[in-house]
């Protein structure tokens, strides 16, 4: 039990992490052994974005988390009708990330659900959550992009290339022609 002076601490803690998020996932991780719940701070963690923002996960009271959300502003969301243990993760940085490794670890476990959040600014549900989770990394869709685009350009080349090569070739037999007609 949490004494009023470290609720206060937990309260601007969050608040402030929470505030400067554009991202922050809702999770109930009931049934989650303490082994596990370590296992998936130490997988956020690791989610360190090329800008340094780190990803955070916190256990907290639906009524404090309640608070938090009132002062941070982030309105819409009513968790205290949900009946289970609470956690939330946030992130200033890659909603992507963090929803990747919430939901790796929502389907390894089984134990783990993913109840809503904020991403962008906007309230989200856990299926769309989910279904950014399955989105391919930013650096992939960049390279998918990069591939598209140059693939016309590339395709052109081979087309010149074999042009030339074909010129080069129609040259040379001209060539050989007229030597073999000069003997």
């Amino acid at each position: 039990m949490l004494s009023k002076e470290q609720k206060k601490k937990l309260v601007l803690e969050v608040g402030a992490a929470l505030k400067n998020s554009s991202s922050i996932i809702f999770t109930d991780f009931a049934g989650l052994t303490m082994a596990e719940l370590t296992a998936l701070r130490k997988e956020l963690k690791k989610q360190v974005s090329p800008l340094g923002g780190s990803i955070g996960y916190k256990v907290i009271k639906k009524s404090l988390l309640d608070l938090i959300l009132i002062a941070s502003g982030k309105t819409g969301v009513d968790l205290s009708r949900h009946k289970g243990s609470l956690a939330v993760a946030y992130s200033s940085e890659d909603g992507a990330a963090m929803a990747k490794t919430i939901n790796s670890f929502v389907v390894s476990t089984k134990k783990l659900n993913i109840l809503g959040g904020f991403l962008m600014g906007g309230l989200v549900e856990a299926k769309k959550i989910a279904l950014l989770a399955k989105l391919p990394s930013r650096e992939i869709l960049l390279t998918q992009i990069v591939q598209v685009l140059m693939s016309p350009i590339s395709g052109l080349a081979r087309v010149l290339d074999g042009i030339s090569k074909k010129v080069v070739k129609s040259n040379n037999t001209n060539t050989r022609m007229e030597t073999n007609d000069a003997n």
